[in-house]
C-alpha cells in the first residue's frame, strides 16, 4: 500500500483516480489544484503523486518547482497525468522533475500499471527509467517540430 495524492481541478477525474487506486489498496489524498497540493505535502510527503498540469491558483510545473526548493522531489515519486499531449509537453514535463507521464483520456489499468511500476523503482532504477524518457522526449520533441513547420 502506498500513499498516493492526486492533484487535478476536475472533480470526476478526482473521484475516479480516487475509486481505483483506492482499490488497488492505496491511501489516496486529493487536492483540487497545486496550492492545495503543497499545503498537503508541507505535512506529509506522499510516495507518489499524480499531478495535472493546467490548474487554478499553481499549476502543475509550479508545484514541481516548489517541490524542488521544499526539497520534497527526492522522496516523492511523480506522475504527470494531463490533456497536454505533445511531446514537447512531454519533455517539459520530464525537464521539471516528472518520472513518468499519461495523457487523458487515460485508462485506468494502464495508470494503475504506471503506478505500481513506480513504486517498485529503487532510486537508481527511477532515475534510469527518467533518464531514458528524457531522452525519448527530446528525440520526439525534436521530430514533432520538424513535421509541425
Amino acid at each position: 500500500m502506498a500513499r498516493i495524492l492526486v492533484v487535478d481541478d476536475e472533480p470526476d477525474i478526482r473521484r475516479l483516480l480516487d475509486t481505483v487506486l483506492t482499490d488497488e489498496g492505496h491511501e489516496v489524498t486529493l487536492a483540487q489544484d497545486g496550492q492545495h497540493a503543497l499545503e498537503i505535502m508541507m505535512k506529509e510527503s506522499p510516495d507518489v503523486l499524480v499531478l495535472d498540469i493546467m490548474m487554478p491558483r499553481l499549476d502543475g510545473y509550479g508545484v514541481l518547482k516548489e517541490m524542488r526548493y521544499a526539497g520534497l522531489r527526492e522522496s516523492t515519486k511523480i506522475l504527470m497525468l494531463s490533456a497536454k499531449n505533445y511531446e514537447a509537453d512531454w519533455l517539459r514535463g520530464y525537464k521539471h522533475g516528472a518520472h513518468q507521464y499519461l495523457t487523458k483520456p487515460f485508462d485506468p489499468d494502464e495508470l494503475v500499471e504506471a503506478i505500481n511500476k513506480l513504486l517498485g523503482m529503487s532510486h537508481e532504477q527511477l532515475s534510469a527509467h527518467t533518464e531514458r524518457e528524457l531522452d525519448r522526449a527530446q528525440l520526439l520533441s525534436r521530430l514533432e517540430s520538424l513535421f509541425n513547420k
